[in-house]
């Protein structure tokens, strides 16, 4: 995939909103998101109440997706791709709309089946989290998704036909809901559940949750606690966090929960079912916690149309942070990549078998001068925030946390890493500390040497060094920083 494709349009007329998402496709799979848009329309809703959408309904779909395609056209969109849910899977005149569209602006509309609809899905939310297996949940306002994960890829679908709107009307009628209603909801939920066979979650795997309401809900929960990094995407949900925010927001009338920070107003009124139908879903499965997906349907339409299969987390990590270094890193990318190839050669020698410390050191490396695009004498502080809230593709939140750490720590060894509670604890220091004197230390050896010209072997005591030619350079502070961390001290000499 050439950096110079087009970039691709996809509407997602689904049963709460009408969405626009635009992106140009990207190598291995990413996505350069460059626009998104929304309408609220709750077609769920007038589906149910009518069988069928009402003609003034149609019409604000249609102005809807009408400017949606002018802003398509305006960014130079070649391809759009119209897709309905379940609000159009039960609709009985979805084809008068897909007439009109045709008509209107000449795009053609498919309405997807269930299994088709989180199948693609899970093509977009599992793409940039680092898992192989688990459970998606993708709930929306007129269906419940959900799908076994298996290598990264869809292997088994259930479809529910109730979502946040229709359970809203069915059940939650009060304002607040009284707990006889609550009870009765997620009786019927967990009841559906297993009449379905939906197996419970193995040791290790992960509920993976996408769509408004899991966002918003992690979005409250990020607001209610000291929290370092401000994404969505890869944030963790833990069931206690999840039970606790769904008894408040259950127990709130509309007006309260139109009042809480964290949460899209729109959603007011329909998230104490969402809430509770996430909660009953991760008590079935009987999940440790809910990962946050920040892409979902759109994203897996827009990746569908170059890539068929999911590449493993490890190479999305990879690719993820060369596309990011070339976008903020050195101003000669070429210094990223042999800091990052010093790094690797010394941490090789210092820990052979740290898997997970050897990506965090060169990713590190490859990103210790995000922040130079901000300012030279603040690039350190800067390097920090930026990966904090940096779009890296296929990381945990924690990962990411050790990265942005490691970097600032190579330049500065007395930071404090528990600074990112609850990402890093104190567990984390030695991690971090070993991670960031080996980014210093190949910092400094760039900017004397090509990479390939350093030589570094490891003795019993010391971890030695060769330069071409003389040098006097004396590591100043990396000598204790290697004893501390790794137990060596550290010779350099030049060689003729």
């Amino acid at each position: 995939m050439e950096h110079g494709a087009a970039p691709l349009a996809v509407i997602d007329v689904g049963s709460n909103s009408v969405r626009l998402l635009i992106a140009k496709p990207l190598p291995g799979g990413h996505l350069d998101i460059l626009d998104d848009a929304r309408a609220t329309l709750r077609l769920a809703r007038v589906v149910d109440a009518h069988g069928a959408i009402p003609p003034e309904v149609l019409d604000q779909t249609l102005d809807a997706i009408g400017d949606f395609v002018r802003l398509a056209t305006y960014a130079g969109v070649e391809s759009i791709r119209a897709v309905g849910t379940a609000a159009l899977r039960d609709a009985a005149n979805a084809d008068a709309l897909a007439k009109a569209l045709r008509s209107r602006w000449g795009v053609q509309l498919e309405v997807l089946s269930g299994d088709a609809e989180v199948r693609l899905a899970a093509m977009g939310a599992v793409f940039g989290l680092p898992i192989n297996s688990g459970m998606l949940l993708d709930l929306g306002g007129g269906s419940l998704l959900l799908a076994r994960i298996e290598d990264r890829k869809a292997v088994a679908t259930w479809t529910f036909p109730f979502g946040t709107l229709r359970l809203t009307d069915r059940f939650l009628a009060d304002d607040p809901p009284d707990e006889e209603a609550m009870t009765a909801l997620r009786r019927h939920v967990r009841k559906e559940l297993r009449a379905a066979g939906v197996p419970r979650l193995g040791s290790g795997e992960v509920l993976v949750g996408t769509g408004g309401t899991v966002r918003n809900l992690a979005n409250v929960s990020r607001r209610r606690q000291r929290y370092p990094i401000s994404r969505l995407h890869g944030h963790s949900i833990t069931i206690r966090r999840l039970h606790r925010l769904t008894r408040l927001l259950a127990g709130m009338s509309f007006k309260e929960r139109r009042g809480v920070r964290g949460l899209n107003a729109d959603r007011a009124g329909i998230i104490a079912a969402g809430a509770l139908v996430v909660d009953a879903v991760a008590g079935h499965t009987r999940t440790d916690a809910v990962l946050v997906a920040g892409q979902g349907l759109r994203e897996g339409i827009a990746r569908s149309q170059f890539i068929k299969k999911l590449p493993p987390a490890s190479a999305v990590r990879r690719s993820s942070v060369e596309e990011f270094a070339q976008r903020f890193g050195d101003v000669e990318t070429h210094h990223a990549h042999d800091r990052a190839q010093l790094a690797v050669t010394l941490i090789e020698l210092l820990d052979p078998d740290a898997e997970e410390l050897h990506e965090t050191v060169e990713y590190a490396a490859m990103l210790y001068n995000a922040g130079l695009q901000v300012d030279f004498y603040r690039r350190a502080g800067a390097t920090t925030a930026i990966l904090l809230d940096a779009n890296l593709s296929g990381f945990s939140q924690p990962q990411i946390a050790r990265i942005a750490a490691a970097a600032r720590v190579a330049r500065r060894p007395t930071w404090e890493v528990r600074s990112l509670r609850p990402l890093l604890t104190a567990d984390d220091e030695e991690t971090v500390q070993r991670a960031g004197v080996v980014v210093a230390l190949a910092e400094e050896l760039r900017r004397r040497s090509e990479p390939d010209a350093v030589k570094a072997s490891r003795g019993r005591r010391n971890l030695r060094v060769s330069l071409p030619g003389r040098t006097s350079w004396t590591p100043d502070g990396l000598e204790e920083r290697l004893q501390a961390t790794f137990g060596v001290g550290l010779r350099i000499k030049g060689r003729s």
